[in-house]
């Protein structure tokens, strides 16, 4: 596991849970000395979308028990910057067994829409 996902991972301020309509939700909070703000941007930091896609491959590995090996990305819509400390939640669901539809919210609002394909 690379450095940049052992982050992701120890970001987590809570378990991944599973609703009763198949999304599993898991939320995120970036502290501004998270290694994915360095950079992106200076005065202004902002979570790289990488690192949002990311997270839904952690949340993703709930049901296929194991981190997936991201093999590309469709229909990505990034709505929202979100901010060092900003809690973000993560929502996913299987779509087949190669692929995640994704919706990512932070403050009440959407962030971002995506499908990860594995």
């Amino acid at each position: 596991m690379s450095e940049l996902s052992k982050a992701i991972a120890a970001s987590c301020a809570r378990d991944a849970v599973q609703g009763e309509d198949g999304w599993f939700s898991q939320t995120f909070v970036f502290p501004l000395e998270f290694q994915g703000f360095l950079g992106h941007f200076p005065g202004r930091p902002i979570l790289p979308a990488m690192v949002q896609m990311m997270a839904a491959a952690h949340v993703a590995s709930c049901w296929l028990g194991a981190m997936p090996d991201v093999r590309g990305v469709k229909q990505a819509r990034f709505l929202t910057p979100v901010a060092p400390g900003m809690p973000m939640t993560v929502h996913a669901r299987p779509q087949g067994p190669n692929a995640a539809e994704v919706r990512v919210m932070a403050g009440g609002h959407p962030v971002a829409t995506f499908t990860l394909i594995f």
